[in-house]
């Protein structure tokens, strides 16, 4: 037999307008999102699925009332878990905060904080140096030609 595949990457129209023209209008766009996770669930047979923030603020970019009536999503990921989102949208990955008492010797101590803080140190410098670039030029020009400025 030949080996399943260890990924999924798909691309799917999702038709929507069926299913939230069922709702009353106060919940439309809630059940689109219902919808999507069902389809994709239906499709992929997975228990977990993510929703990209790009898809959630397609399906209630029109407020509340009147979602898409269908939807473009690229699914992937495993046979676990798959994170549905737009076809050529970029996700960032956040980094996990420590749990426990690791992660609050963390906090406390401030390391994570510490690399924050060189990082608006370097730019506040960076804006110090150029404008101090700006005005050496000013001063240049007002030492060779003292008349010029005065007029």
């Amino acid at each position: 037999m030949a080996e399943k595949a260890s990924e999924i990457e798909r691309i799917y129209t999702i038709p929507l307008r069926r299913e939230w023209l069922k709702e009353p209008r106060s919940k439309r766009s809630n059940r689109a999102l219902r919808t999507v996770k069902e389809f994709v669930r239906k499709h992929t047979k997975v228990k977990e699925i993510r929703i990209s923030k790009g898809v959630n603020e397609l399906l209630f970019s029109r407020g509340f009332k009147k979602p898409p009536g269908r939807i473009k999503v690229e699914v992937k990921g495993d046979f676990e878990t798959v994170e549905v989102k737009l076809p050529g949208e970029v996700t960032v990955k956040k980094e996990e905060k420590k749990k426990g008492i690791a992660g609050i010797k963390e906090r406390l101590t401030g390391k994570p904080g510490e690399e924050k803080k060189e990082a608006e140190e370097k730019e506040t410098e960076e804006k110090e140096e150029k404008t101090e670039e700006r005005k050496e030029p000013e001063e240049k020009e007002s030492k060779e030609n003292p008349k010029e400025k005065k007029k």
